[in-house]
């Protein structure tokens, strides 16, 4: 399902969910929208972006990583980061280097450490770490098979919490995917998107993983009969 929300009048928001997976199921949902920011040295251009969100119906869980993902066939090659947000590691110095197109239009990727704003403000997204496949953090792009994860997991920074992005729902936002000359179509509704991700309920709770996209129902029962839907291990 695809659903339209309205923040004020500068911005046009593209909610899209997987068949409407959350309610019952952990998943991934994206955000498109576009907005014109002002950057060091006050230029100014418009950026089209895709929020990333972990979505799940228990409010209890906190994710922990993602690895194994694949954006889709409709993924840009190269994504915007702004003149003092460069790396894909959140990473706002403050003072003169906290522009409004580091907090609202640079590119970036967390396990959670933001406000349910989004804004990349100083000390956000801190203990975010990237794993070998994502090719560093200056890549381009996340590479093949491309993962991170909190490296700091007593500080929780995975737990669910109302996002304004999805209308106040529970989530954690992964990442912003943003571009100068289209919206990146990423995750959900992209060819051959997946990813794969871990959570908990908190230090010394079982561990668990799951992918996306949700499986299909029938794909689901098959696995309910084979024993492995609720798969865990331990931390």
């Amino acid at each position: 399902m695809t659903r339209l929300a309205f923040l004020g009048a500068s911005a046009v928001i593209v909610v899209a969910s997987n068949a409407d997976a959350s309610a019952f199921w952990r998943t991934i949902e994206t955000v498109s929208y576009s907005r014109t920011v002002e950057d060091f040295g006050g230029a100014a251009g418009t950026v089209y972006i895709t929020d990333a969100y972990w979505t799940s119906p228990d409010p209890d869980d906190v994710l922990l990583n993602i690895y194994n993902v694949d954006l889709g066939s409709g993924a840009p090659s190269s994504f915007y980061q702004s003149a003092t947000g460069a790396g894909w590691l959140p990473n706002n110095l403050g003072s003169i280097f906290d522009t409004q197109a580091l907090r609202e239009g640079d590119s970036f990727v967390t396990i959670g450490g933001f406000g349910a704003a989004g804004l990349q403000s100083p000390g956000a997204g801190q203990g975010t770490g990237l794993d070998p496949n994502f090719g560093g953090n200056s890549a381009s792009a996340p590479g093949n098979l491309a993962g991170w994860f909190n490296s700091s997991p007593p500080s929780l920074n995975g737990r669910l919490q109302a996002q304004d992005g999805l209308g106040g729902r529970l989530g954690v936002l992964i990442g912003r995917f943003a571009s100068l000359d289209q919206t990146p179509d990423i995750f959900v509704g992209s060819l051959g998107a997946r990813a794969e991700f871990t959570w908990n309920q908190g230090l010394g709770t079982p561990a668990q993983q799951g992918s996306f996209p949700v499986p299909t129902p029938g794909v689901i029962a098959l696995m309910a009969l084979a024993g492995f839907t609720g798969r865990r291990r331990r931390n």
